[in-house]
């Protein structure tokens, strides 16, 4: 048998998911595109331990535990696989209900400056590592490392966080974007 195409298996799912012989939403062809980036069989199903990985490059921010109740949902249980139908529907309705989105530059900049008493306009990359390694949900190694590769200057070991911040605006900015053109 062939394989189709991604514009007939986009269709399929649109058929499949609202029962409408039309061309999927700019938003559906998004997560099919994100999906498909993980999907390297093409067979129309991801390894459920993708789901999170697709997920956050959508520009999602969500919590293992929320992972989790996704993929209760989503997990086609037999095979430990997603298949695209169900994650392009629950997607498109968490976004259009606005989940898990990133937080307000606003309150980023205020969990900031609970790290920086003395209002210098920095902190340390030791104190930030500390802290989201041992507050809330842990950020693993790999997260942290990928962090202040963007956020920290290597010479002084000083984060500049309303710099840092700008540049996560312009990133959820882009994140939108991708997602909605």
């Amino acid at each position: 048998m062939a394989r189709k195409t991604i514009i007939e298996r986009r269709l399929t799912l649109r058929r499949d998911t609202k029962k409408l012989p039309f061309e999927p939403s700019l938003l559906e062809r998004r997560l099919c595109e994100a999906f498909d980036v993980f999907d390297n069989a093409r067979s129309g199903e991801v390894d459920v331990r993708d789901l999170g990985t697709i997920i956050r490059a959508l520009g999602c921010v969500i919590t293992e535990a929320e992972l989790q109740e996704i993929q209760v949902e989503v997990e086609d249980v037999e095979n430990n696989c997603v298949p695209i139908n169900r994650f392009v529907e629950y997607m498109t309705k968490a976004i259009n209900e606005r989940k898990f989105k990133p937080a307000e530059p606003e309150e980023l900049l205020k969990a900031f400056q609970l790290l920086d008493p003395e209002n210098r306009g920095y902190i340390m990359k030791e104190d930030l590592e500390k802290s989201i390694m041992e507050v809330g949900e842990p950020f693993t190694k790999e997260e942290v490392a990928d962090m202040m590769a963007v956020a920290c200057n290597p010479e002084t070991g000083k984060i500049n966080y309303e710099h840092y911040t700008n540049l996560l605006i312009v990133s959820k900015i882009l994140n939108l974007c991708a997602l909605l053109l």
